[in-house]
């Protein structure tokens, strides 16, 4: 959700926040909490928002599927 680089898998999301130009509310608002604004200004630094992004996506790949056996169906309850 990034006008400036629609096109292009990078870190110009949160130069854009900082601008006070996000798309969303919610773009505007991770500015309103020093926490979650020094995260927008750390991650604005294209090295730092791909070495966070290669470990998020290990972590999501460690994540195991919930599955139900197959003879339950949709039993409320499981």
């Amino acid at each position: 959700m990034d006008p400036g680089s629609a096109r292009n898998f990078d870190s110009s999301y949160y130069t854009v926040v900082k601008q006070h130009k996000g798309l969303f509310q919610s773009d505007v608002a991770l500015l309103t909490n020093k926490g979650a604004g020094n995260i927008v200004a750390e991650l604005e630094d294209l090295n730092k928002f791909f070495t966070e992004f290669a470990q998020s996506m290990k972590r999501m790949g460690a994540v195991e599927v919930l599955t139900r056996p197959a003879r339950s169906g949709r039993n409320v309850g499981l």
